[in-house]
């Protein structure tokens, strides 16, 4: 038994669901703006779609290595927090500049990118590591639910900040962004701070690594069904139904659906375990969307996106949490790390796909994600059925309170 409650009142998970909620809407404003960048650059447009798969490559790369780092650190909390604050602030410097070195060279802008790119990886995995380390087992499930609370919210937001970013001044948005993600982790770091450490008198062991292999399979594949209808296919099958005008305000109705759906998971957690949950939100999912590229008018598509965000957010929390409690006592890092690593990679095979392989899958367009979801769905079915070393079993059950 812990020898200290849990703070009920806690501010951590509210302020790493901010740093989570600027670092998505910062990406959003990268992505949004780097075509301009480029061309100011004088780089051809065809670097766009490499750049952007290079960054999530180094975004996987370096969940893993800060993954590893914090789980060897000494005194991990105070070096960590450390880290985060040093690779914060020159993200933040780096990200001012972009805009200002597009105009001198095309290697100063790769050059300022390439130190973006590492040094903003910090605010992924290793915050919600630094968090995980210092919680009890328990509270795992809540600081999943806060981190992937702030990610909705800023992709809900995401087509409406692409609107307002249209033909204004890059310099501004890029200095606001640094400037709002900075504050917002250092933020996290002095509420973390003031915190005490739990202390366990019979702390978990981690589960081998070798059994997270099918979690991470499953993450990989049902990641890339994900994304391959929330970004490639959503946009043209709205517009089966309406405008072009309208998008703004239907695409983000899937993120609302993921957003409500979180209340409710830690119940489901408790009472049924995290991996179950995970493998009935990702059949969901796989359901919905299948169902999505069959409707036959604008109201069944819309309730249908919306229940694949309520599935969505049973597979990513679910999935999320079965890593979490895995890695609990002292590889926490490794399997954080994987898993963001994996959710990287699967971004980078969407960008591939719509970029370079859509045209070859065009008539099965609509039915691919359904398939990998569907078969992400079977591997996590079996791995809840039949867990090994530990992984997938639900190890720390609590209570979440977004």
């Amino acid at each position: 038994m812990s020898a200290q409650a849990p703070n009920p009142k806690s501010a951590a998970g509210p302020a790493l669901a901010g740093v989570q909620f600027f670092f998505t809407l910062a990406w959003t404003v990268y992505a949004v703006q780097l075509p301009g960048l480029l061309a100011t650059a004088g780089i051809a447009a065809s670097w766009l779609t490499l750049l952007l798969m290079a960054d999530q490559l180094v975004f996987a790369a370096m969940d893993v290595a800060f993954g590893v780092m914090a789980d060897r650190m000494a005194e991990g909390y105070r070096r960590l927090a450390r880290l985060l604050v040093v690779l914060s602030s020159v993200s933040a410097v780096a990200f001012i500049i972009l805009p200002l070195v597009a105009g001198v060279a095309p290697g100063a802008l790769l050059a300022v990118l390439v130190i973006w790119v590492v040094s903003a990886s910090v605010v992924r995995a290793p915050t919600l590591i630094l968090l995980g380390k210092r919680a009890k087992a328990a509270q795992q499930a809540d600081l999943v639910v806060w981190y992937a609370s702030g990610m909705a919210l800023a992709s809900a937001l995401a087509p409406f900040v692409a609107l307002w970013l249209k033909g204004g001044d890059p310099r501004l948005s890029f200095i606001i962004s640094a400037l709002t993600l900075l504050v917002a982790v250092m933020v996290l770091l002095r509420v973390v701070g003031k915190e005490a450490p739990v202390a366990e008198d019979m702390p978990p062991r981690p589960a081998s690594f070798a059994a997270l292999l099918p979690l991470l399979l499953a993450l990989g594949l049902a990641g890339l069904g994900f994304q391959l209808h929330a970004f490639v296919n959503a946009s043209p099958l709205y517009q089966l139904h309406a405008g072009k005008e309208q998008l703004p305000w239907l695409m983000p109705l899937l993120w609302l659906g993921f957003f409500a759906m979180l209340a409710g998971v830690g119940p489901l957690f408790k009472r049924i375990g995290a991996l179950p949950v995970a493998t009935g939100g990702i059949l969901l999912t796989a359901a919905t969307s299948y169902s999505a590229g069959a409707a036959d008018n604008l109201g069944m598509l819309i309730l249908l996106q919306l229940i694949c965000g309520v599935g969505w957010a049973m597979a990513f929390a679910g999935l999320m949490e079965s890593a979490a409690t895995a890695g609990l006592r002292g590889s926490e890092g490794l399997f954080m790390g994987s898993f963001f690593a994996v959710t990287a990679l699967a971004v980078l095979l969407r960008i591939a796909f719509a970029s370079h392989w859509l045209a070859a899958w065009k008539s099965s367009q609509f039915v691919l994600p359904a398939a990998l979801l569907l078969a992400a769905g079977l591997i996590a079915a079996a791995q809840a059925c039949f867990p090994r070393g530990g992984a997938g079993r639900n190890r720390g059950r609590g209570r979440v309170s977004p």
